[in-house]
């Protein structure tokens, strides 16, 4: 495929052509046949299946290799034309970027399932600063974290059991670091997806997934869709008031927060976008158009990788007035969410 690329992608921040931000790794061989990290100063070169096996041992049988991919700490950023690869974490993955402002974008890092702290680069440095997490309540397990404007929202459980309780909280940004500053109360159940979006007159809209679909008001949290078949592993909401959320078992959960419904059975999704007044979601092989009514597959550019647990589509962005896909080695574009057009990363 034309520009396909031999980096990984799990994600990105796009603003447009010339300046963009893709969450990238570099697959290597398991530790059956040598593993060790990959030539990641390579992952902008074309896609080759010759340099993949150059990476195993030589007494091993190349047919045989698997690769994989543990990690994603590095970002590759584009301004004026020019990448370059900027390492964000040394330990733990970035899951998830965040344009914060004009000049400054964020990171959120997990580490061992769990949220580990946020990295923030501001444009004028290029420098990531880590900040960690202070004053969360001690005990909390399989913590996930999502960006609400400057804030953090956290959510946590008791334990491990599925009904064990969860306990949400905001942590704001004090002297370098992310402190636990407020209580936004207790969910009766593991949370497996946070998201926040600014709503009418700039409240904070919060959503949380786990044995339901949660979301915070005024009154705390209230459930607007109970019982779904396996649990809320993905949620998206939208200053329109809409939401989208997928489950363990590729349900795909659409409305409001007046009304939800299950419109679709796909993939496991792990993205989702309201692009030109209508939505998108993407599992781990195709994007779908989905409405009231249902979903529709789009066609749309991909390269498989050689490497284990790496989805063959990636995220979706929207930027510039268009709808970006970050394959696992594809970077396109689309104006219509119907023609693609693929860019090169190198």
């Amino acid at each position: 495929m034309e520009h396909a690329f031999r980096g990984v992608v799990s994600g990105g921040c796009i603003r447009d052509e010339q300046e963009l931000m893709l969450v990238v790794s570099h697959p290597h061989p398991d530790n059956d046949f040598g593993g060790g990290p990959g030539p990641v100063g390579e992952w902008n070169q074309p896609v080759d299946a010759e340099a993949y096996q150059d990476l195993v041992d030589s007494g091993s049988d190349p047919d045989d290799a698997r690769f994989e991919v543990d990690d994603y700490q590095h970002v590759a950023v584009r301004t004026a034309g020019a990448w370059t690869l900027e390492q964000v974490v040394v330990v733990g993955t970035i899951d998830a970027l965040c344009r914060l402002g004009a000049n400054r974008h964020g990171a959120l890092v997990s580490y061992g399932g769990s949220a580990h702290f946020v990295a923030i680069r501001s444009s004028e440095s290029g420098k990531w600063e880590s900040l960690e997490y202070e004053g969360v309540p001690e005990g909390l397990v399989e913590t996930r974290v999502c960006f609400s404007g400057e804030a953090i929202v956290m959510a946590g459980s008791r334990g491990f059991e599925l009904d064990s309780p969860a306990e949400v909280g905001l942590l704001v940004r004090v002297e370098g670091a992310m402190r636990w500053t407020q209580s936004l109360g207790q969910l009766p159940g593991r949370v497996l997806a946070l998201d926040s979006c600014p709503g009418a007159a700039g409240a904070r809209v919060l959503y949380a997934g786990g044995r339901s679909l949660w979301m915070h008001g005024e009154g705390g949290w209230r459930e607007v869709h109970s019982f779904p078949r396996g649990e809320v592993s993905f949620v998206r909401c939208f200053p329109s008031g809409e939401v989208i959320a997928g489950t363990t078992q590729g349900d795909v959960i659409l409305g409001t927060a007046e009304a939800c419904r299950v419109v679709a059975r796909v993939g496991r999704i792990h993205s989702a976008e309201r692009w030109g007044g209508e939505f998108y979601v993407a599992d781990e092989e195709n994007v779908y158009r989905v409405d009231a009514s249902g979903f529709e597959r789009c066609a749309v550019p991909k390269e498989s990788s050689v490497a284990r647990n790496v989805s063959d589509v990636g995220m979706i962005v929207v930027g510039n007035d268009r709808l970006w896909l970050a394959g696992s080695h594809v970077l396109a574009s689309s104006t219509d969410g119907k023609r693609w057009t693929t860019h090169p990363v190198r």
